[in-house]
């Protein structure tokens, strides 16, 4: 990964309001109305002018944008999305919602874009500038979205909270000084040991075999008392839950034993190592070619890593929001933060180090020492995370007997991944 420049996303706005602010003199609209219309002549200022100048009447054209609503709505105060009485929030169409659900709704939408509809069903007119500044609890991430928006031919982080894009790099595969790793030439993930087209290569050989997929997308049942499971946690530790379950401690990945998973025993060794009959005894998988045994095997191990990460990234906001409502010096804050952003990015990492063991073809001892070593301190890390710090966050008891033991597992756990991808030839 070599030398990149970055430029912060929120440098652009004043840039921006300033533009609107020119088209609102002139035409009379307000800051609002001129950047709505702005975003729908696709940030041409030259053809925005070139329009207005020709008409006299605005209304059709700010209806069109979304700018102006046409008609006035005078409906009862109740929320049109979970039908309850309280109706805390009000757009100047005339349309409320209660506060939960327009959270919900604006968190989901401003993944997006910065330019959204209002919530009720048909309704055109989209959520104005001015209503992010009278409500300050949404207003950066609004404004974050908006600069995104602005620069939409730039190279963005994979990190939808990040603020940078990039101004210039070298090497694909980059580091954003948010610590997120992916390759700007596919915008997949930390893929280091793979060129862009193996990825393409991957994704069609693992989207188009419906055996993995059905099997996937469902859950697995213990290998002791044969109880259904579905995955709920990030880490790969499994646990048969009474009442309904046995109790019995089991690999998600692999099936085994989860007492067989240490460095003494050297289970994660075993775990990653390809083995065809592990894949009709442990997983209840039917693979007449040798080749689609291989498929099947790295399909799920990708799909494991590939699941955690998804899990983590789901719970990482209640997670930080946790860690902001307790008291704690600032360094440990920081590596709560660090430690949980890194377990998604090496589940990210992991996921691919099993598609380059299937693009080799053959066995390769080395690598599968390494990879297996990196998975051990990921998988630590994260059962630390989830396991003991996340749950007594929930139950609001003390975490502070974990900091040094999370520093200690944060670093090995990065050591390791450094040790185990720098060995093997990155290509172009």
């Amino acid at each position: 990964m070599d030398t990149i420049k970055f430029q912060n996303f929120r440098q652009q706005l004043p840039i921006l309001i300033q533009t609107c602010q020119e088209i609102s003199e002139v035409f009379g609209f307000t800051l609002s109305e001129a950047l709505i219309l702005f975003h729908y002549y696709k940030w041409n200022d030259y053809a925005l002018n070139e329009v207005l100048a020709s008409q006299e009447d605005y209304d059709q054209i700010l209806i069109k944008s979304g700018a102006k609503s046409a008609t006035q709505y005078n409906l009862e105060k109740i929320c049109p999305i979970c039908y309850c009485n309280q109706s805390e929030i009000s757009l100047n169409c005339g349309h409320s919602a209660c506060k939960s659900c327009f959270e919900l709704y604006l968190r989901d939408k401003l993944k997006m874009s910065s330019f959204i509809n209002c919530f009720f069903l048909g309704c055109t007119l989209k959520i104005p500038y001015s209503f992010f500044e009278e409500h300050k609890d949404y207003q950066q991430s609004y404004l974050l979205r908006l600069s995104k928006d602005y620069r939409t031919t730039v190279k963005c982080c994979n990190n939808q909270e990040c603020e940078f894009y990039i101004q210039s790099y070298v090497d694909n595969i980059v580091e954003c000084l948010c610590g997120t790793v992916f390759c700007v030439k596919c915008e997949q993930g930390d893929h280091r040991l793979l060129n862009c087209q193996q990825c393409v290569e991957w994704v069609k050989l693992y989207e188009g075999s419906n055996n993995i997929l059905d099997f996937i997308n469902h859950g697995k049942f213990c290998p002791k008392c044969n109880q259904f499971i579905e995955k709920d946690l990030g880490c790969n530790h499994m646990t048969c839950r009474k009442p309904l379950g046995c109790g019995f401690e089991f690999c998600w990945i692999c099936m085994d034993t989860w007492s067989s998973h240490s460095k003494e025993t050297g289970g994660y060794y075993k775990c990653n190592k390809y083995n065809d009959q592990q894949i009709e005894e442990k997983n209840k998988l039917k693979a007449d070619k040798s080749n689609e045994k291989r498929l099947i095997f790295y399909a799920i191990r990708y799909a494991g890593h590939e699941k955690g990460q998804q899990i983590a990234l789901k719970k990482k906001r209640r997670f930080l929001d946790l860690v902001s409502k307790i008291q704690l010096v600032d360094s440990y804050k920081i590596l709560l933060r660090d430690s949980y952003n890194y377990i998604i990015q090496a589940r990210i990492s992991l996921k691919w180090t099993y598609v380059y063991a299937y693009f080799q073809k053959k066995q390769m001892p080395i690598f599968e020492f390494g990879q297996a070593d990196f998975e051990r301190y990921c998988e630590i890390l994260h059962d630390l995370l989830e396991n003991e710090i996340y749950k007594k966050l929930k139950s609001k008891q003390p975490i502070e007997q974990y900091h040094q033991k999370l520093l200690n597992n944060y670093n090995l756990a990065k050591q390791f991944q450094t040790r185990f991808l720098s060995e093997f030839k990155n290509p172009k």
